[in-house]
């Protein structure tokens, strides 16, 4: 028995030691997909003489693809110089730096993030006689996305002569979106897949030179590959190359941003003598989580069949909670919590995440969770690289590698105050544009023209420009460390001193010296790397790259905790219209259903010793409804508490959930008045259709119980009107 034999499962170690060319691995949640990736790439390397710089691999974060370097370069130290592995994303973008050339662009393009890209359609927008907040912009956002996401340009775009006036006003501003981004010499994330594919396509002697270069690719998360993605792996391939994917068809959540589940399913049909191998053993959870989220996921009906198990503890069972309102469900989550601290060895919050499937309904934990001091963290929702204050350094920076990126330049052009006021800024867009030039370029040489700008104007631009020149000067000398030289520029600017000054400084101040620290370990750990790679780095972070372990409870939606893991794990919202999305279902029907299970698979799988699932009966806005709880209880084979009581009125579930609707509780409450004379009209329950009388308004239908606290009653003589329930004078 050799060491791989040792150190692995029998079906992962088939896994790793295959010789299959084409070879498929559905890999089950907590089944070890890391482990065997990592293990075939150091396989590959020492077991069959495969150079590291011939492998190519991709991840599907930043994050992921770190962490799986590190380990394969632990197992095979000697490959650290030559091993590729990285997103997509960073790999075109590595790609596009060497040969993006050939298309006119220099290698110094800047990268488009999302606030980016809306402030130039904004830009857009407004050429096309707009304004910047109207409905048309969100529209037209949506509509390039969509197109490019399935490897459309404006000029693949043909619309049908009955097209909507808006779709029209779409491909306009498309078209004009990607004059502009191409003046700056940008590219935005689609086009860093969608420019690689077209070298490949229409330079044989490139895609040959490139196609060379790898025998063996690896792909992590293939469930979530879309079609432009899968298009530009096989333009890497020749022959003879080997492709080996790793996923879990149960596993597909990102369908809404083009992920196509029919790749991996299909996967033995575009490679007909593929292998495909299953793991199924889980390393991560107890055989109690296993059994629930089998259950649930085997409603499905596109997957590859298979039953997750462990040779861990049974564990204890699934903790289930339906609580009266939204308050009393965020009451239950943090009772439960400090029973957890309470009775488990070496406890810490750090052990705990709650999920969610949607942001919307956090606020009720948020307060419960700081009531009663439990440090807790959200993540997925500002990102580090989108903080105002980093986003304004990083715009510095990207103006010392393209002069040409107006949408950075605009963005700091009164970081600090410099005085320019809208209407300068039009002045100098239209001086510039006459003359063929970017707003840095124009200041840069604005002597040799006639400006209209005021004098106070150009002086205070044109240094900011001379700052930025004289430290690109030094940076191309390279005889200082970048990290040192970047931030004597942020000194220089009065950066530092204009956030001081900030009510928020303090905070503000940090968030750029922990840019500096991450840039420090940058330049650390990557000595020969320039420094435009920390911008990628930058530009292409996840919000799980932002995800650091401590002694907090972690908030996030599921899409976020997707291939992480936590001893406890709430999720909460399990109601029908929340999860499953009312959205979902109305806008893909079945399909959109098979997608919202597979979110919640995910939820539960991230659970390693205990799940807890809740949901709430308070009337929502959001659906303007009472909600229920979610099919998914019934599907996972949950069963709801027995012992609470509701109103006898309350609907039954339409999905028949016999534990929470059959054995309903009348509350009768017998509390004595005797000694504290009432203050309501002791009226517990209203129902629709109950006949109410106001001492005002007079008699009415009530027409809508809004979470037994608030009624809408429809009187005789006055209309509509929202009422508390317990109003003494109803």
């Amino acid at each position: 028995m050799n060491e791989y034999q040792n150190l692995l499962n029998e079906r992962q170690y088939v896994a790793v030691a295959t010789k299959a060319q084409f070879v498929r691995i559905v890999a089950g949640a907590g089944s070890g997909k890391t482990r065997v990736l990592t293990y075939r790439i150091a396989y590959l390397i020492g077991e069959m003489g495969v150079y590291p710089e011939n492998i190519l691999a991709f991840a599907f974060t930043n994050k992921a693809a770190g962490e799986m370097k590190d380990r394969a370069i632990k197992l095979v130290p000697h490959a650290q110089a030559h091993l590729r592995l990285s997103t997509f994303h960073s790999f075109c973008a590595r790609f596009l730096r060497s040969e993006i050339g050939i298309l006119g662009f220099p290698s110094s393009f800047t990268i488009f993030d999302e606030d980016d890209q809306e402030k130039l359609l904004k830009n857009v927008a407004v050429e096309l006689e707009y304004q910047k907040r109207d409905p048309i912009v969100k529209k037209a956002f949506s509509f390039i996305g969509g197109h490019k996401t399935e490897g459309h340009y404006p000029e693949d775009i043909i619309l049908p002569d009955n097209a909507y006036p808006e779709q029209k006003e779409c491909l306009k501003m498309f078209h004009l979106y990607e004059q502009r981004k191409t003046q700056q010499m940008a590219l935005d994330f689609d086009d860093l897949l969608l420019r690689t594919i077209e070298i490949m396509e229409r330079f044989p002697h490139i895609r040959t030179k490139w196609a060379n270069r790898f025998l063996h690719i690896l792909i992590d998360e293939f469930q979530d590959t879309n079609d432009v993605q899968y298009k530009l792996v096989k333009l890497f391939m020749r022959p003879e190359t080997s492709l080996y994917v790793v996923g879990d068809p149960d596993q597909t959540i990102y369908t809404w941003r083009g992920a196509n589940q029919n790749i991996i399913l299909n996967f033995n049909k575009d490679f007909p003598l593929a292998e495909t191998i299953i793991l199924d053993r889980n390393y991560r959870s107890t055989q109690v989580i296993l059994d629930t989220a089998n259950r649930l996921i085997s409603h499905n009906k596109k997957r590859v069949p298979k039953d997750l198990y462990t040779k861990n503890n049974l564990g204890e069972k699934v903790e289930t909670e339906m609580s009266f309102s939204k308050d009393t469900e965020a009451s239950w989550v943090v009772r439960e919590i400090e029973k957890l601290k309470k009775t488990k060895i070496d406890f810490n919050y750090g052990q705990v995440a709650i999920l969610y499937r949607s942001s919307y309904i956090t606020l009720p934990f948020e307060k419960e969770l700081e009531r009663n001091k439990i440090p807790f963290q959200i993540f997925g929702g500002t990102k580090f690289f989108q903080r105002m204050e980093v986003k304004d350094v990083i715009a510095y920076f990207r103006l010392l590698y393209n002069p040409r990126d107006d949408i950075s330049f605009e963005r700091i052009i009164n970081v600090p105050r410099r005085g320019i006021g809208d209407t300068s800024l039009a002045t100098l867009k239209v001086e510039a544009r006459r003359n063929d030039l970017s707003l840095y370029n124009y200041i840069r040489d604005i002597e040799k023209y006639d400006s209209e700008l005021k004098t106070k104007a150009i002086v205070s631009l044109s240094s900011m420009v001379n700052s930025l020149e004289a430290t690109r000067k030094k940076l191309d000398e390279k005889l200082e460390a970048y990290p040192s030289l970047l931030n004597q520029l942020v000194v220089e600017l009065g950066y530092y001193d204009y956030l001081s000054k900030d009510d928020d400084g303090d905070d503000r101040l940090d968030n750029v010296k922990m840019l500096f620290d991450d840039i420090f370990n940058f330049a650390k750990k990557n000595p020969d790397a320039p420094f435009e790679e920390y911008l990628e780095y930058a530009t292409l972070a996840t919000s799980q790259d932002d995800i650091n372990e401590g002694n907090y409870v972690s908030m996030m939606t599921i899409h976020v905790a997707k291939g992480l893991e936590f001893d406890y794990v709430f999720v909460i919202g399990l109601n029908e219209g929340v999860f499953p999305s009312n959205r979902s279902l109305e806008e893909e029907g079945y399909k959109g259903l098979e997608e919202e299970r597979r979110l919640c698979y995910v939820a539960f799988t991230r659970a390693k010793k205990k799940l807890f699932a809740s949901c709430n009966r308070s009337y929502s806005f959001v659906l303007s409804s009472d909600p229920i709880p979610s099919r998914f209880y019934k599907e996972a084979g949950l069963e709801l508490p027995r012992d609470k009581g509701y109103n006898r009125y309350q609907r039954r579930d339409v999905f028949d959930i016999d534990d929470v609707y059959d054995d309903v509780i009348e509350v009768v409450n017998n509390t004595s008045f005797a000694n504290n004379p009432p203050e309501d009209n002791f009226v517990d329950h209203w129902v629709v259709g109950d006949v109410a009388i106001h001492q005002k308004f007079g008699e009415g239908v009530v027409t809508k119980v809004i979470d037994d606290t608030i009624i809408e009653i429809n009187f005789y003589e006055h209309g509509k009107k929202s009422i508390l329930a317990k109003h003494f004078m109803l």
